[in-house]
């Protein structure tokens, strides 16, 4: 269960739309350890600058596009995407703390706190991304169909994952929940039996990932530095002995991976 203890937050302006059926109280409380790990973060997964800026070229925003964002996290990829075109973005996140953050940066794009996998519209969206946040579908077959569906019939997605890097990765991750990753060939052959056809994979250099979970210690260790009484900041240690001991496992046999995909002219129902 979600720990419904209080902590201390700021006030959500009223510009932020609070989806039906979230608790909002409940969410602060849930996501407050997140805040600790990530406080620091711009971009909350392991693309580099360089990469996000990729994914947005390969996404190709013109004007009047609408965009969705799901775990839109701190909203780097919309403040950038609104940047380049006049794009009727949205972003979603659950954790009200990224998206407290992301609203004083790009307050020109609609943001939403709930529950990503239940947008309250049915309108179809010209982008729908989600790069790092695909435990909400079960992994990255279920999140691509998702975006797909929600996409205008010549929309265009863009899906961030884990990869493994061979298939006899698999085997070696034995137990471990990154073993049910794809590959390279089994993602591309997951968007196309959706419908997709692939225009672009983005892969962050190794160096990459790691200066994101090394930012990850470096936002554990402030958050204890300016909160010293905070439950949520013992994860500095959780945060180091990932570092120390599960990164170099995992990046043996992953990679981080972002695909931009492009539907068909498919027949919607």
């Amino acid at each position: 269960m979600p720990d419904s203890r209080i902590v201390d937050h700021p006030s959500l302006p009223d510009t932020i739309v609070v989806l039906p059926g979230t608790n909002v109280e409940n969410e602060w409380a849930r996501f407050h350890p997140m805040e600790a790990l990530h406080h620091l973060h711009t971009i909350c997964n392991p693309l580099c600058s360089s990469d996000l800026d990729h994914v947005i070229d390969a996404l190709e925003p013109t004007d009047g596009d609408r965009a969705l964002d799901v775990a839109c996290g701190h909203g780097e990829l919309l403040h950038r995407m609104t940047r380049r075109a006049a794009v009727d973005a949205t972003g979603v996140d659950l954790s009200p703390w990224p998206v407290l953050r992301a609203a004083v940066r790009a307050p020109d794009v609609t943001w939403w706190l709930g529950n990503g996998a239940d947008p309250p519209e049915t309108r179809a969206w010209d982008i729908v991304s989600c790069l790092g946040a695909s435990w909400i579908w079960d992994g990255f077959l279920g999140t691509a169909e998702a975006l797909a569906a929600r996409t205008t019939p010549e929309g265009r997605i863009a899906v961030g994952d884990l990869r493994l890097r061979t298939p006899r990765d698999r085997a070696a991750l034995g137990d471990a929940p990154e073993a049910v990753s794809l590959t390279e060939q089994e993602q591309v052959e997951a968007l196309r039996s959706l419908g997709l056809r692939p225009v672009n994979q983005i892969i962050p250099d190794e160096a990459c990932w790691r200066a994101y979970e090394e930012l990850v210690v470096e936002s554990a260790r402030s958050y204890g530095d300016a909160h010293p009484d905070d439950p949520a900041a013992d994860h500095t240690a959780i945060a180091e002995a990932w570092m120390r001991d599960d990164f170099e496992r995992l990046t043996a046999h992953l990679t981080w991976t972002a695909w931009v995909a492009r539907s068909w002219n498919r027949v919607r129902s």
